[in-house]
């Protein structure tokens, strides 16, 4: 039918959706007023009548292609005929319990597993955040070489400001933490000091209450706050009359004027927002060029500007910044990266590596239903052959194959969901919040609308393939073969051996992945951390109220809850210092060595500072290579000494004579004499930065002499450590009731911590690459089982000629290992190039690690064996008698 003719076919399709299908005469009396309409309409434009219906039969294609045409646009009502291949999929479903219980489970558990990871894709990697435009967001840190990305500095920032164009904002973002007292128990609370326009930058209104003004940026303004909305919730009862009360925070009182929206989220925990003029009151440091404490930038690109434009204006600013101040900003570079890069972390390559395995899975798991479907299929030869004859089209078959399928998906979906709700809470879990990064992980529609999406496609790709093989065979043949019971030729037989070794391909791609993980962690556990985690708790605590304002009254503080910790029974022994292993806190900065030749600026030792009490190194655990560590005797009147570790030692002192020379904390200043520390100890190195990262320069300094509010509390127990907590807070709370502890826990507990990413991606791995195996298994057993059944025949007549046992195994586990020594080989040249995707995840081996490619293979091949073992028994057992009366 000519295109300028569609029109005549519209209203009879839309009429085709609720009437009954039309007879033949019915579609014989339509045809004739269609031609009389186009005769019609040809005869208007000059034509005679002869012509005119000479053409309209043309434009229709002849009468009996005209016919087609109008059962098609008229004629077949498919959404009965929908209706009813759905009713007919259902009965063949009840009628065939075995199948259907095992295509549902199959189809259930890769729709499940892939809902359940996606959900977490989503929650964590593609989840809007709750900012208008987003995208435009920028984080800004400074760079140097010697360490990386640094903290920003104040006068730094308010540089960046003045002088940036392509941002239409910025505004510094300061981590802070109060002592929030006056209450039962005191509490340690995170958050932020903010330029006033952080909350307008991001889009953000406050839920309750006024923001910030700008008078509030500069030092002396009046301490305000605003509490994030679950402290709000939790310590005013969400009792909006809440603003304008007053909150103690370190002992001052503060005015709330406002409450954070509920989902407000920061790259870091946030319980209150302060104006960054409050904190610079109270550190006055901080105007210092030279002073980087805790600070990013937060920017908004301006519009129609893009990233690499505003990379290259700051890059541009700071070089002129390092030119300006070579004293401060000498080698400092900036490093601008998108929001959402830090919203993620390290979670993105772990994540996506665990979405590409449960794809995975779901496709092994399409395969096996897809062979369950084929063998199903052959067993419907006859109906499909009958069906045929009785004049149904190749393309009514194929919708109708497809029809059962898109049921069997769609109840494995259903309950394929049902497995993601348990499995999504699961996953959540097991991840930390601060792997979370606020991010909420749950089936919201996004997530639904992806599930089914994927029971549609399951439909498909389990459907496609019977569904085209039992259109297109022969009817005749297909009659002949069903009334033989010769079943299915070879074509099928292939193409059920290809999604086996399909099968198997993937499997040994997704054992790999796992291999390769679990070797990595296990290397891992085995670093030497540096100490003795045993039995070793760890709490820490800041004095931040004003009375510990001067030396004297700190260390009077930390020397009295030494002593009581250590009198509490059950205490090994007790020490405090500024930094614990494996917590990534850390105090740096230069050192000048005597003796040695002055460096350049920015090219001086730039160890990590550790402010330590006596007891330390013996209560962590750490080995003493050299001298001694630290004594009562080493306080604030005795000289000034200072411990090292083992790297620095073997770096600047290679003769091994560290011990009695002297260094001195900082760069050396002409106009100030040189402040002299002796080294009275080497101390092996610890793993500060997790187990997977180099131990770096260390220098350790005791605590009478570089006294510290922040310490951390380190006790080691004869019991279990976490029993000791309730008795060190009552010693505590009798020394001062308003300082909290808090970040309590064990050694064990933050090595666990420091691992936790890996071991996430290793069980997940390990789940899905099992999973895998299992289907991969019962898919060769499926194929190796239906070809013992349909050789049967040909089998007993071998036996029947003379033909051994070993000789019918031989030749049935030859089929199995043919296909999988196939599917190894596709699946080897797959892992080679797919689990190069963890290198990043990886710790002490290669990501194409032939052990673990050779352990993987092996067991893929011993379980393929063993699925083939049972069909080939079966095939030694055949009885030639029965074998050869077999149809």
């Amino acid at each position: 039918m000519r295109p300028e003719h569609w029109w005549f076919t519209i209203p009879l399709r839309l009429r085709s959706l609720f009437r009954r299908p039309q007879t033949d005469r019915e579609l014989d009396e339509e045809l004739c007023d269609h031609l009389e309409q186009a005769t019609d309409a040809y005869a208007a434009k000059g034509m005679t009548r002869e012509e005119a219906r000479r053409q309209a039969q043309l434009d229709m294609g002849g009468i009996e292609q005209a016919k087609e045409n109008c059962r098609d646009a008229r004629g077949v009502n498919w959404l009965a005929d929908f209706i009813q291949d759905l009713r007919h999929g259902l009965r063949l479903l009840r009628k065939s319990p075995g199948f259907a219980i095992i295509g549902v489970l199959t189809l259930a558990l890769g729709i499940g597993a892939n809902t359940a990871i996606f959900s977490v894709v989503y929650g964590v990697l593609l989840d809007p955040l709750p900012y208008p435009d987003s995208a435009r967001l920028i984080l800004l840190n400074e760079t140097t070489p010697r360490v990386g990305v640094v903290s920003v500095s104040d006068p730094n920032f308010l540089d960046w400001r003045a002088q940036s164009t392509t941002f239409s904002q910025l505004a510094a973002v300061h981590a802070v933490s109060f002592n929030l007292s006056g209450i039962s128990q005191p509490e340690s609370i995170s958050g932020e000091a903010v330029s006033p326009n952080f909350l307008s930058l991001l889009g953000v209104r406050p839920f309750l209450g006024r923001d910030f003004d700008a008078s509030e940026e500069k030092s002396g303004a009046a301490p305000v706050v605003m509490l994030g909305y679950s402290l709000w919730q939790s310590h005013f009862g969400s009792d909006a009359s809440a603003v304008g009360r007053t909150i103690l925070f370190d002992g001052r009182s503060f005015t709330i004027i406002g409450v954070l929206p509920r989902n407000f989220r920061w790259v870091e925990k946030v319980q209150f927002l302060e104006p960054i003029g409050t904190w610079l009151a109270t550190n006055p440091e901080a105007a210092d060029r030279g002073a980087r404490g805790d600070m990013v930038v937060l920017g908004r690109l301006a519009p129609a500007t893009r990233l690499a434009a505003a990379r290259s204006e700051m890059e541009g600013i700071a070089a002129r910044l390092a030119t300006q101040y070579p004293g401060d900003n000498d080698e400092f570079g900036v490093v601008l990266r998108p929001i959402r890069e830090a919203f993620v972390g390290d979670m993105r390559t772990a994540i996506l590596s665990l979405f590409g395995a449960v794809l995975c899975v779901l496709l092994i798991a399409c395969a096996n239903v897809a062979n369950l479907l084929l063998v199903r299929g052959a067993g419907r030869t006859r109906e499909i052959a009958l069906r045929i004859a009785f004049g149904a089209t190749r393309r009514r078959i194929v919708r109708q194959m497809l029809t059962e399928s898109l049921v069997l998906a769609a109840v494995g979906g259903a309950f394929g969901i049902a497995l993601a709700v348990v499995g999504s809470r699961a996953i959540t879990r097991m991840l930390s919040p601060e792997m979370l990064m606020g991010a909420t992980v749950t089936l919201n529609p996004t997530v639904l609308v992806f599930a089914v999406t994927l029971v549609l496609l399951a439909a498909f790709i389990c459907g496609l393939a019977p569904a085209a093989r039992s259109a297109k065979s022969d009817k005749h043949l297909q009659l002949k073969e069903g009334s033989a019971g010769t079943g299915t030729g070879a074509s099928h037989n292939r193409l059920r051996g290809f999604f086996v070794i399909a099968e198997l391909a993937l499997s040994l791609v997704l054992l790999a992945g796992a291999g390769l993980m679990m070797k990595s962690l296990h290397h891992l556990l085995s670093v030497n951390p540096g100490f003795q985690p045993e039995r070793l708790l760890t709490m820490e605590m800041d004095l931040r109220t004003a009375q510990y304002d001067k030396d004297p009254a700190i260390i009077h503080f930390w020397q009295n809850a030494l002593d009581r910790v250590r009198a509490i029974p059950g205490v090994q022994s007790a020490a405090i210092g500024t930094n614990v292993p494996l917590t990534d806190s850390h105090g740096r900065g230069d050192i000048t060595i005597e003796g040695m030749p002055l460096p350049k600026p920015g090219s001086y030792p730039h160890p990590d500072f550790h402010s330590i009490s006596d007891g330390y190194v013996s209560t962590l655990g750490i080995p003493l290579l050299q001298g001694r560590e630290f004594v009562e005797t080493d306080n604030e009147k005795g000289a000034p000494v200072v411990i090292i570790n083992d790297k620095l030692a073997r770096q600047y002192f290679p003769n091994g004579d560290a011990v009695g020379k002297r260094l001195m904390l900082g760069q050396v200043d002409p106009a100030k004499p040189p402040q002299w520390r002796t080294i009275v100890g080497v101390l092996g190195d610890t793993k500060m930065y997790g187990l997977a990262n180099p131990a770096r320069l260390e220098v350790y300094l005791p605590f009478h002499q570089a006294a510290s509010s922040d310490m951390e509390v380190l006790v080691r127990s004869r019991v279990e450590p976490s029993a000791m907590t309730a008795a060190i807070r009552s010693e505590i709370a009798a020394i001062d009731k308003d300082q909290p502890i808090f970040a309590i826990a064990t050694m064990q507990e933050l090595i666990r911590a420091s691992v936790a990413g890996r071991r996430f991606t290793l069980i997940l791995l390990g789940l899905f690459s099992g999973l895998a195996l299992v289907l991969a298994a019962i898919g060769i057993y499926g194929v190796i089982s239906y070809t013992v059944a349909q050789r049967t025949r040909d089998i007993g007549i071998r036996i029947a000629l003379g033909a051994s046992q070993a000789q019918v195994l031989r030749d049935v586990l030859g089929l199995g290992l043919r296909l999988t020594g196939l599917g190894l080989l596709v699946g080897l040249l797959g892992a080679f190039l797919a689990t190069r995707v963890l290198s990043s995840l990886l710790f002490g081996v290669a990501s194409t690690d032939m052990l673990t490619f050779i352990a993987v293979s092996g067991v893929l091949t011993v379980v393929a064996l063993a699925a083939c073992f049972i069909p080939a028994r079966r095939a030694m057992r055949v009885d030639p008698m029965i074998a050869l009366r077999y149809e």
